[in-house]
């Protein structure tokens, strides 16, 4: 082996110890990535970050900027390099590298997103046939529907172009969507106690728009956010198992919410796991989400079936009251 080599090898590993306490990732952080992303910037780029000769389509579309598209020419570059010396695939600020797809950086993530997303809104449609507008609930969990659709939007949007935009708007959505569902569920075990009605819907508002005002003002802790929504999802998850052991006899149908709620937790899982994507397109997020798409099912399944089992109670509960009251 030339000197070269063993010198570039050598800085590689030195660089790969010391980014272990900075800010970045191995990859980005390479001189090798380095050199390569001022040259192409040089051959490519104009000062205003443009492309000097027009790109394709889809790049202009998801307005790709030339240095964007540069930094994506040369993770490639990095990790054949490292890889050729035998080196463990880098990370490049903070994520794995991924074929780009008709210009969505994270192909995988972008299809199970939409999933999710069609999954809701086909199921919503199917819960609103089924349902009326005058049965107890139904505008509850029409308001979670809504969350959970804008939800799977942002998330689709974001892992096809990650931009400082699209990534607050992902947060911001998927920590609506952890914390609306712990108040719907709050809402239907307490269901006609005006005094705990009131009380949780202003706590989840207050809480609702501080995480929003920290989020969309540019303070935004991504740790604290992620625990955050952990927090809010294993006392969801409490409440929810908590109300099933204690009606799941005398209401089978709520079985349904119990197992989205352990499968839920179940999948979750894999949110932890931590590895290059698979043929550089199938992550571990990516599979979170393709996990949790047919969960979808479970959900409305019982937000129908409680519809149904609300109104049939209070409907013979009013009837019950009419006739004593004759």
């Amino acid at each position: 082996m030339s000197k070269t080599k063993l010198k570039w090898i050598f800085n590689l590993v030195f660089q790969s110890f010391f980014i272990t306490s900075t800010i970045g990732s191995t990859g980005d952080r390479s001189q090798f990535y380095s050199i390569c992303l001022a040259k192409c910037r040089d051959i490519n780029c104009k000062a205003d970050k443009d492309f000097k000769v027009q790109p394709s389509l889809v790049l202009r579309l998801l307005l790709w900027t030339c240095e964007e598209d540069c930094s994506y020419g040369c993770t490639w570059e990095t990790v054949d390099y490292f890889t050729s010396y035998g080196l463990k695939v880098p990370q490049f600020h903070g994520k794995w590298p991924f074929i780009r797809f008709l210009g969505c950086q994270e192909p995988a993530s972008v299809i199970f997103s939409i999933l999710n997303l069609y999954g809701h809104v086909t199921m919503y449609w199917k819960f609103k046939r089924k349902s009326r507008t005058s049965d107890p609930m139904f505008y509850i969990w029409t308001y979670l529907s809504m969350v959970c659709i804008h939800g799977w939007f942002w998330s689709f949007v974001f892992h096809a172009r990650d931009t400082p935009f699209t990534e607050v708007m992902d947060y911001s959505s998927a920590f609506i969507m952890v914390l609306t569902l712990g108040y719907c569920m709050l809402l239907r075990v307490t269901y006609k106690n005006n005094k705990m009605f009131a009380v949780i819907t202003c706590g989840y508002l207050s809480t609702l728009y501080t995480h929003l005002l920290h989020l969309w003002s540019g303070d935004i802790n991504y740790d604290y956010n992620m625990k955050f929504n952990v927090v809010i999802g294993i006392l969801t998850f409490i409440l929810t198992m908590i109300w099933w052991y204690r009606n799941h006899k005398k209401l089978p149908y709520i079985n349904l919410i119990g197992w989205f709620n352990i499968l839920t937790v179940l999948v979750t899982i894999l949110e932890v796991a931590d590895f290059p994507p698979i043929f550089w397109v199938f992550d571990a997020h990516s599979l979170w989400h393709a996990s949790t798409a047919p969960l979808t099912i479970l959900m409305y399944r019982f937000m129908i079936a409680d519809s149904s089992y609300l109104r049939t109670y209070y409907s013979k509960l009013t009837l019950d009251i009419d006739h004593h009251i004759r």
